[in-house]
């Protein structure tokens, strides 16, 4: 016996570590395939073209229509320098006044005006105009030296009111005006810095309006006039002189400023991008080639892979936290399962067949000239897939999860198709979900494919789908569903016979359709076979309450007693009046009611029972003891002098390891100890459950089970009242009167 156990155990622990292995198999065989087929799709789509584009020449004629086979756009440089020409012309050259010329000016002129005041000398002026590094080329000074007494003052006055006119007016670089003209500039704009102004204020002047030393004589010349009229003998072309010598230019040319706008200006210019759709024809069979078509041909090859080496790197990283972040959820969610890693092989094998099918229907649209739409992703399987065969639905939604996340690298993916997988993969996991009824099954089929339409169809709409696209969308949508439901019809049943799996419609044909094991329990052992169906019953309705797999606790109750079938006559609920325990000794009764777990296990086996329900079979006694036949062999050993060992008593397993199998044990018991209960009632029932579970409780029979306290009020409950509805009692009817 420990022999064989040993050999299972090993058995099933190199299973485990295959399972496990496989594992990082597929897990790397997933990242490959999402690695991989995006960037072969762009390749192969754009291969056609690419040769086309090189084996046309312009001026040939096209021997074919030449269709767009997929949605591409380029840049339009020569609209795109014009538009960036017109805007940095809008951006006039900026001038500022100049504060410190402007002051620099403005001493130098009062301190000149001031020397001539009080009667300097020639060679003082001169040493002046010498440490202001001005050089007096027209003899300025000397000029206005030679000015007698009366002409002195009328001159100084002159250059003082012509002087703060040209400061004020501002005074411009004949350069910098060369320079603009030269460019085709004909206004600037003018920021006074000498007072505080907004950029409201800024006061835009032609260029040719702008005053330099060139034109001093034609901007002064009304102002002088007025002094000529005074004095006939008044110089004006010596004041303007004296201007040029004292006066710098006190308007600045703001070149980097306006440079840096231009750039901004340019900068804030899109490229122009021209769309071409995907069917849009490009070349016309029996034309001449252009060499604008031939240029649409090359970016239409070049444009398919177009990935850079970091983006590569990133879409890797990308790849592998989603694998690594869904695979670690899936897991957390299957800890305690012992399928644990063949339902993880089984949702990786099937999103990898899911990355295969997506990888062909590119390659079929790539072949045409229609719209690839994200409808026609055939991405809805693996998320059903799983979702049947683990019977868990959040498990789906982690397999449509990373299709999702994959789907996004797809050549004409959108962030719409993201959200649209993941929305679609959750409608219908919503709605296929096990049905008894086969009608139940098209309305589901119904459902799911109103919905998903609607909410494909207000996704697109959010990224400007054209109205053509609607009905393809749509169609597409249906047809994508209705051949994941024939796959999944095919690769269920055969995933569920090829590992055994417990799915829901696995676990209802054993919960209802005729089993031979069964049949032979009913027909030898009655009383058996009533009391397993009330465990079904029982299990059933507690596992229920608690959110447990109610269909796997209905059927471990129904199989739970199958090993009675061999030797009936010894247990209690098929023996009339006759008891075969009264005339062998205690040890021996024990080891025939332990026998009927190994029996039952070896039945099971032979019956084809999932794992799961073996397990309930092999552990709905766990290791507890027989109390009566103990109680018994205890009197009769102390009567005769001698020890009794507890282990002879004890059934040869282990407590249950799962929520469902404590089920199933204490429903077990529960029914049992329920038929011994004279006159029931609600209150006796719930003491008689409440002592069951507690002593179960205290002898370590649910340790392993994972249920809480809570699990366990709520069981009791749903016992309590499954029995009350058992055995609810009617009205006594009144017998009829005798004629």
């Amino acid at each position: 016996m420990i022999k064989n156990r040993t050999a299972v155990s090993e058995r099933k622990h190199k299973q485990r570590n295959f399972e496990q292995q496989l594992s990082y198999v597929l897990m790397a065989l997933t990242v490959f395939l999402a690695m991989v087929v995006p960037l072969i799709s762009t390749i192969t789509s754009g291969s056609g073209m690419e040769n086309l584009g090189y084996s046309y020449k312009v001026g040939e004629l096209a021997s074919e229509d030449i269709y767009s086979t997929e949605s591409f756009q380029y840049v339009d440089e020569n609209a795109t320098n014009l538009l960036v020409q017109k805007a940095q012309q809008k951006i006039l050259p900026r001038f500022s006044y100049s504060l410190r010329a402007s002051t620099l000016s403005s001493k130098r002129l009062d301190a000149f005006v001031s020397m001539l005041s009080q009667g300097k000398t020639i060679a003082d002026i001169a040493a002046f105009l010498n440490s202001e590094k001005l050089v007096d080329e027209r003899n300025t000074v000397t000029r206005i030296t030679a000015l007698n007494e009366l002409q002195l003052p009328l001159f100084l006055q002159a250059l003082q009111e012509s002087a703060n006119l040209v400061l004020q007016e501002g005074l411009f670089k004949a350069e910098d005006v060369a320079l603009l003209e030269k460019e085709g500039q004909t206004s600037v704009l003018m920021k006074n810095s000498l007072i505080q102004q907004t950029s409201d204020s800024n006061e835009i002047r032609q260029l040719s309006d702008v005053l330099t030393q060139q034109n001093l004589d034609t901007y002064l010349q009304s102002t002088l006039q007025e002094y000529q009229s005074i004095d006939s003998q008044f110089q004006p072309f010596l004041v303007i002189d004296a201007i040029q010598l004292l006066i710098e230019p006190n308007i600045t040319y703001e070149a980097v400023e306006t440079l840096a706008l231009r750039e901004d200006a340019a900068n804030q210019i899109p490229n122009q991008i021209v769309t071409i759709e995907r069917g849009e024809k490009i070349v016309t069979k029996d034309t001449v080639i252009t060499s604008s078509q031939l240029t649409l041909l090359k970016l239409m090859g070049n444009d398919r892979f177009q990935f850079t080496i970091l983006e590569l790197i990133g879409r890797a990283l990308f790849i592998l936290a989603v694998t690594t972040v869904s695979v670690y959820v899936f897991v957390q969610f299957l800890q305690a399962e012992k399928r644990m890693y063949l339902y993880l092989n089984l949702m990786l094998a099937s999103v990898s067949f899911s990355l295969i099918a997506m990888y062909i229907v590119n390659l079929l649209f790539n072949s045409h000239s229609s719209i690839f739409l994200d409808s026609y992703l055939p991405l809805f399987f693996a998320p059903l897939f799983t979702s049947h065969i683990t019977s868990k639905r959040r498990l789906g939604l982690v397999a449509a999860f990373m299709l999702a996340c994959y789907a996004t690298l797809n050549e004409q993916a959108t962030i719409v198709t993201f959200f649209f997988v993941l929305t679609v993969s959750g409608v219908c996991l919503f709605y296929f979900r096990y049905t008894i009824k086969r009608i139940d099954d098209l309305f589901n089929w119904f459902y799911a494919c109103v919905i998903s339409s609607f909410a494909s169809l207000a996704l697109h709409m959010m990224d400007a789908m054209p109205l053509q696209s609607i009905i393809p969308l749509v169609g597409g949508m249906i047809l994508n569903i209705t051949i994941t439901l024939v796959f999944l019809e095919a690769f269920v049943p055969l995933g569920e016979k090829l590992f055994n799996i417990p799915t829901a419609f696995r676990l209802s044909e054993l919960a209802f359709s005729e089993n031979p094991v069964l049949d032979r329990l009913e027909s030898v052992a009655q009383g058996t076979y009533n009391h397993s169906r009330n465990v079904a019953d029982l299990s059933y309705n507690a596992a229920r309450a608690i959110g447990a797999n109610a269909m796997l606790a209905r059927v471990g109750g129904m199989f739970h007693d199958i090993g009675k079938a061999d030797h009936p006559e010894y247990f209690i609920e098929n023996q009339a009046e006759e008891n075969k325990h009264d005339d062998i000794k205690p040890t021996l009764s024990a080891a025939i009611i332990k026998s009927h777990v190994k029996l039952g296990l070896e039945k099971g086996r032979e019956a084809g029972l999932p794992q799961e329900v073996l397990d309930i079979i092999s552990q709905h006694h766990g290791n507890d003891v027989i109390q009566f036949f103990y109680n018994e062999a205890k009197t009769q050993a102390n009567a005769a002098g001698m020890d009794v060992k507890e282990d002879d008593f004890k059934y040869n397993s282990i407590p249950p390891t799962f929520a469902e199998s404590a089920i199933v044990m204490l429903a077990d018991c529960v029914e049992a100890a329920s038929r011994t209960l004279k006159r029931p009632t609600h209150t006796k029932y719930e003491k008689m459950v409440h002592s069951l579970v507690m002593g179960k409780l205290e002898r370590d029979q649910l340790k392993d089970s994972r249920l809480s306290l809570t699990d366990l009020d709520q069981i009791e409950d749903a016992f309590v009242q499954t029995l009350v509805g058992r055995d609810h009692h009617r009205i006594e009817y009144p017998s009829e009167q005798k004629a």
